[in-house]
């Protein structure tokens, strides 16, 4: 019977094969086979509990047995113990250390788990017995990436990329890697075969081979607006088909004026994080007698200040990370939230099937995910019209809700540290002009490091002050600077500080250089709050138009050029212009005066953007694109 069952589950028959399985058990309880094999398929369809136990109980029958061991730890990792994976795991090991799955496996529990360099270890054992092993290779890259072995992580993923040419996960895999090593080689035809693989994609969006691949990535290089429009849509199409059917709509709110409007917010980034970094004091300044605020965590509690200031700040803090999608969707419902905001997107850690099941009456895209999330997981985005501009409307599944300044909220009270360092200390230049860029270097294309070395060439005894913390991406930049005909010893290389020491030392910055495809968005946020003016060359998509908007609501928008010569020859005059220069320098020193930086502004006309929101919903209107009016506090 159990030769049946493997026979039918191989033909696809799979809810046969499950009838034939359990017609087994009801006849041998004690059979570890049936209970394996039982478990596997449940495994296979999704139910990941039921597999544990079933697997679980075949191991109890048959403990030395090897693979029984490794398919058990790999069902619990999936299930979220990774203690018990990781022994499970070991013991296969122990008993079949040869077995290049069993390390395989154990390499994936501590990857899991966070412990790198013993992954990696496993990892190349598992490649010792099956050198041509692709998904070995993949995940040798990825923990070598983690481990800052940038060298060979490039290598992991271009001999996985030989094995399977045809495979967009490793091509993307290798394209991430080489960029944050700032290895441009290649790149152009890299570029070229993803777009063929991204109309692929959009051609057959149920693909297996697009299961992982994320829709960002379309943003992440020059590729046609149609194409990044496409792509999302079909990963939205596949969120919407794995979350399932929505909840019912619950009943009819009260209007208006009877109660407070429950707004609710998910995030994977209540902790140390861009987003709550530009967030701290945003909760707090909320209307309480309009709006009652709840956070819905879907990440880790890291300990710090900013996890504590957000849970203290809201009036209901719920850590969901360990809930199903339908679990939390039916948690928020029951909650009463109004409107469900997404600060996620399709970024790391989110869980845009929360979304999809419609747990709130209306669901907001914001902040997080600078693109649209498709049609079908959010009724609105909150843009402005800098990022999003009227005529890109079409580009969004979202109907857009323009702001009146800036879609980025920030903080108004964030520190700087009272000791400033001097340029010696930093490694710059005592005198010369410092061009700076705080950006991670993957951001860093060819095209704008050849604009920068043309603005250093210049302007002699300029240099150029960059984050860059990986040895690999130093290295390239170095030589690909030399062979510009610029000394390598004008690219200054910064290190990683505590936020308000690296709000401090921008202050020995004249001037924020951009990068192009994706621009400086916290990072420029924090260079204008220091008094650093960012240079900036808007494009064609949300992510390479962040910074101007940022300029534009700090009272710099001539800072936003209108072509890349215009943006060498800005950044060539300012240097040959200090008085220019400081006037610019004069608008950013009146901070709290500005747009920008003008929390509480931000947060009325956010609260009149959601009852704006709320009144069309009461009033059985469809979403429909607005612009908000200025809420003067």
């Amino acid at each position: 019977m159990i030769d049946q069952a493997i026979e039918l589950i191989q033909s696809g028959r799979i809810a046969e094969a499950e009838q034939c399985l359990r017609l087994c058990l009801e006849r041998s309880p004690d059979n570890a086979d049936a209970l394996h094999y039982l478990g596997l398929l449940c495994h296979q369809t999704g139910r990941i509990d039921e597999a544990v136990a079933l697997i679980g109980m075949a191991v109890e029958r048959s403990p030395d047995t090897a693979f029984l061991r490794a398919n058990f730890a790999e069902a619990l990792r999936l299930q979220g113990d990774l203690d018990a994976a990781e022994r499970h795991a070991r013991v296969a090991v122990r008993l079949a250390p040869e077995h290049p799955n069993f390390q395989f496996n154990l390499a994936m529990v501590l990857e899991g788990r966070g412990r790198f360099a013993e992954a990696l270890d496993a990892g190349e054992r598992a490649l010792a017995c099956r050198p041509d092993w692709v998904e070995a290779l993949s995940l040798n890259a990825s923990l070598c990436f983690a481990l800052e072995r940038l060298d060979e992580a490039v290598e992991f993923s271009r001999r996985a990329c030989a094995l399977r040419a045809d495979d967009p996960s490793l091509l993307i895999g290798s394209m991430r890697y080489r960029a944050w090593a700032c290895d441009w080689r290649g790149r152009d035809a890299d570029v070229a075969r993803l777009e063929t693989m991204l109309a692929r994609w959009v051609a057959h969006p149920d693909d297996a081979a697009f299961a992982t691949v994320n829709p960002f990535v379309a943003y992440e290089y020059p590729l046609p607006r149609q194409l990044r429009h496409d792509v999302t849509q079909a990963y939205c199409e596949r969120v919407l088909k794995a979350a399932g059917a929505p909840l019912a709509p619950r009943r009819a709110p009260a209007p208006l004026g009877r109660r407070r409007l429950r707004i609710g917010y998910v995030s994977a980034d209540f902790h140390s994080h861009p987003t709550m970094h530009l967030m701290a004091s945003f909760f707090a300044l909320h209307d309480r007698s309009r709006f009652e605020v709840f956070a819905y965590s879907i990440g880790a509690d890291d300990g710090s200040e900013y996890r504590r200031q957000a849970a203290g700040s809201v009036d209901r803090f719920i850590d969901i990370r360990a809930e199903r999608a339908g679990e939390s969707a039916e948690r928020v419902r029951r909650d009463g939230i109004d409107i469900l905001v997404d600060l996620k997107g399709f970024t790391h850690e989110a869980r845009p099937e929360i979304f999809a099941l419609r747990p709130a009456p209306l669901r907001v895209a914001w902040l997080g995910y600078p693109a649209s999330t498709g049609r079908g997981l959010n009724d609105y985005a909150v843009v402005d019209r800098v990022v999003a501009p009227p005529e890109h409307a079409g580009d969004y599944g979202e109907k857009l809700v323009w702001m009146p300044n800036c879609y980025q909220v920030n903080d108004y009270r964030q520190p700087i540290a009272q000791i400033r360092p001097t340029r010696a200390a930093l490694g710059l230049p005592e005198s010369g002009f410092v061009y700076a860029c705080f950006n991670h270097v993957y951001k860093i294309e060819s095209p704008v490091f050849h604009a920068w070395m043309r603005i250093l060439a210049r302007v002699p005894g300029s240099v150029l002050w960059l984050y860059a913390s990986k040895s690999a991406a130093r290295a390239n930049l170095a030589r690909e600077a030399a062979a510009l005909g610029i000394d390598p010893a004008r690219l200054v290389f910064g290190e990683t500080l505590p936020k308000p020491r690296h709000l401090a030392r921008l202050a020995q910055a004249d001037l924020f250089l951009d990068t192009f495809t994706i621009n400086a968005h916290t990072s420029a946020s924090d260079a204008l709050w220091a008094g650093l003016p960012v240079l900036t060359c808007p494009g064609d998509a949300f992510p390479a138009r962040v910074a101007a908007s940022l300029v534009v609501a700090a009272g710099l928008p001539q800072l936003a050029c209108r072509s890349m010569a215009d943006y060498e020859n800005t950044a060539v005059r300012l240097a040959h212009q200090p008085a220019e220069l400081r006037s610019l320098r004069r608008i950013l020193a009146a901070r709290e005066r500005l747009p920008l930086f003008d929390t509480p502004r931000f947060v009325r006309n956010l609260e009149s953007a959601f009852e704006a929101m709320w009144k069309r919903y009461l009033a059985g209107l469809p979403p429909e694109a607005f612009a908000v009016g200025e809420q003067l506090v």
